[in-house]
């Protein structure tokens, strides 16, 4: 059972706990519901937890609390209870509408339901990323490539579009900005997890793009087909780049103090890109060391203006 699930089990029992208001919870419990979210972030953010060092203590616990209930609704997605999680995806629903009337119901709540009220969260990212999530319980395949760059943008731009209302930097160039670093970011981690999403049934690739480079599904990891997959990989990965580009384009100068944590794991994943590339390695996931991440880090904070 995974961290998220077990810190978050009463979501899911039989009979949820009664629904308070926000304004009922006590500093203690408030305290307590961010402290999940941290102990969350530890254990499970990898490329993130070493980003959000360099946010106040205030921002990293809206971040903190957004995280949680991302991660918490991307496991439930993993799973393959089918019919199972769809009603639980219709039960986190309903806790995240309950968060934005002022209500909560555990930890992740009371914590979301709070930084709502503190950043003003707008409710459609959300609205839109639980239906990116959803569909991975019923699509395993994508056909063009703008099917993809949906995906791409309910599963991972509109989390960097809710972290700008706590970055304290919302506006129509750092939307945008948002919105092409989060697909370039996703299609990252398509390329990286292509192996382990395939063992799951799942292809995020276009199939158009699998019929350019002579491959099929079925073919994919057949050993004679390396060269093709190697080429459709570049091919992938030069789009990837392309899009963090953009994005990194779209950056002024007065932008790079809050778009910090946003800069550094957008780092992060170009060095992650750059590895899987060069070693043409798909069969296991590739992580920098902390050293590495550590590195990249300082560097990017310390390019402030």
């Amino acid at each position: 059972m995974s961290t998220i699930i077990t810190a978050s089990e009463n979501y899911f029992e039989s009979t949820p706990p009664a629904n308070r208001p926000l304004a009922s919870a006590s500093p203690e419990e408030l305290q307590h519901a961010y402290t999940v979210c941290a102990d969350i972030v530890r254990q499970s953010a990898g490329n993130f937890y070493y980003s959000f060092i360099f946010l106040s203590k205030e921002q990293r616990r809206g971040i903190e609390s957004l995280y949680a209930f991302c991660r918490f609704s991307d496991d439930l997605a993993d799973s393959l209870i089918v019919d199972c999680n769809q009603s639980r995806f219709a039960c986190l629903r309903e806790r995240l509408e309950l968060s934005y009337n002022g209500y909560f119901s555990d930890p992740l709540t009371l914590a979301l339901a709070d930084s709502v009220v503190r950043f003003g969260l707008e409710k459609q990212p959300f609205d839109d990323l639980l239906i990116g999530l959803e569909s991975d319980l019923s699509v395993t395949r994508y056909e063009t490539f703008d099917e993809t760059r949906l995906y791409c943008y309910r599963v991972a731009s509109t989390v960097g579009l809710l972290c700008l209302k706590v970055f304290g930097c919302d506006t129509p160039r750092t939307r945008e900005y948002a919105v092409l670093h989060g697909i370039g970011m996703q299609l990252v981690n398509i390329i990286r997890d292509v192996q382990e999403d395939y063992d799951r049934g799942r292809i995020y690739i276009p199939l158009e793009d699998l019929v350019r480079f002579g491959l099929t599904p079925e073919r994919l990891f057949d050993p004679p087909c390396k060269p093709l997959l190697n080429g459709l990989m570049h091919f992938q990965a030069e789009r990837a780049r392309q899009y963090l580009d953009q994005a990194a384009q779209l950056v002024r100068p007065e932008d790079k103090r809050p778009l910090v944590v946003a800069r550094i794991i957008g780092e992060f994943y170009r060095k992650i890109l750059e590895k899987v590339i060069k070693q043409a390695q798909y069969d296991r996931r590739i992580e920098l060391p902390i050293w590495e991440k550590l590195k990249i880090a300082r560097r990017v904070y310390a390019d402030k203006k």
